[in-house]
C-alpha cells in the first residue's frame, strides 16, 4: 500500500517549505521513489506564514493534487498542518478548527519551541485533548522540552502521541537530536514519523538512508508501524498501536 508521511511541508510559497509547484513535483517524485504513497500537506500553521490562511491552503491543495495527477506522480495528498500548541491553538480545536490531518478530527500535528521549555506541556496536552482531537507532537527529539527525564513518556501517558522526524535518525539534526531519537525509539514512545520535508534537494537519498537507518535499528515491523500502518489509522481517526 506504500508509505505515509504526516509531516511534510510539500505545498508552494506556503511557509519556509517549497516555494515553487516546480519544487513540489520535485519533492513529491523523491517521496514516491523512495515508497510513499501518500502525504498529509502540513504547512506551519502561524500568522507570519500564507500557511495560516486555511482557504489559502485548500486552494493550494487542490492546485497540488491536479499537478501531481496531471504529471503521473501517484501520490495521494491530505489536509492538515503543523500548528503551535498554544492558546490561540486550543481556542481553534476547542471551535472544531484545529487544522486536523487528514480532515478527521481525531488527531492533529503539533508542535512546541526548539530552543525553550514548555513547563506546562503536560497541561497544554491534556487541554488539547479535551477538544476532542489527540495532538502528535512535532520532532520531540529536536526540543528542549522533551529533553526533560520523563516528560516524553509523560505526553505519551496522557494521551498524546509523538512524531518522529526520521532524518534525526542520520544525524541530519545534530547529534544531540539522533541521541535523543535513538533513546525514545529505544523506549518505543513514538507513534508515527514522517520526513518533516521542506525542499526537493536529495531528499529521495536522505529520506531512504534514514528509512533504512530505522530499518537497522528498530527492524521492518516497527517501519512498518510507524510509516504505515499508524499513519494510515491516523488519517481514518482511528486508534494507534
Amino acid at each position: 500500500m506504500g508509505l505515509v508521511d504526516l509531516h511534510c511541508h510539500l505545498l508552494w510559497d506556503l511557509d519556509d517549505g517549497c516555494r515553487t509547484a516546480e519544487e513540489t513535483l520535485e519533492a513529491a517524485r523523491a517521496l514516491s521513489a523512495v515508497g510513499y504513497a501518500e502525504i498529509a500537506a502540513t504547512p506551519h500553521v502561524q500568522a507570519r506564514y500564507s500557511g495560516g490562511d486555511e482557504r489559502l491552503v485548500a486552494a493550494r491543495l487542490a492546485e497540488a493534487r491536479a499537478l501531481l495527477l496531471r504529471e503521473g506522480v501517484e501520490i495521494a495528498l491530505h489536509g492538515g498542518g503543523e500548528n503551535v500548541l498554544d492558546e490561540a491553538y486550543l481556542e481553534r480545536a476547542g471551535r472544531g478548527e484545529g487544522r486536523p490531518l487528514g480532515g478527521h478530527p481525531r488527531w492533529a500535528l503539533v508542535e512546541v519551541p526548539f530552543q525553550a521549555d514548555v513547563p506546562d506541556l503536560a497541561a497544554l496536552v491534556a487541554r488539547a485533548l479535551a477538544t476532542g482531537t489527540a495532538p502528535i507532537l512535532a520532532h520531540p527529539e529536536r526540543c528542549v522540552a522533551f529533553m526533560q527525564p520523563g516528560r516524553a513518556a509523560e505526553v505519551v501517558r496522557l494521551g498524546g502521541a509523538l512524531q518522529l522526524n526520521l532524518g534525526a535518525l542520520t544525524g541530519r539534526h545534530g547529534r544531540v537530536a539522533q541521541a535523543f531519537a535513538e533513546r525514545f525509539l529505544g523506549e518505543g514512545l513514538y507513534a508515527v514519523a514522517g520526513t518533516d520535508l521542506h525542499a526537493p534537494e536529495a531528499a529521495d537519498e536522505w529520506v531512504g538512508e534514514a528509512l533504512e537507518a530505522l530499518a537497522v535499528r528498530a527492524g521492518a515491523r516497527e517501519l512498518r508501524r510507524l510509516c504505515e500502518l499508524n499513519p494510515r489509522r491516523v488519517l481514518a481517526g482511528e486508534e494507534l498501536t
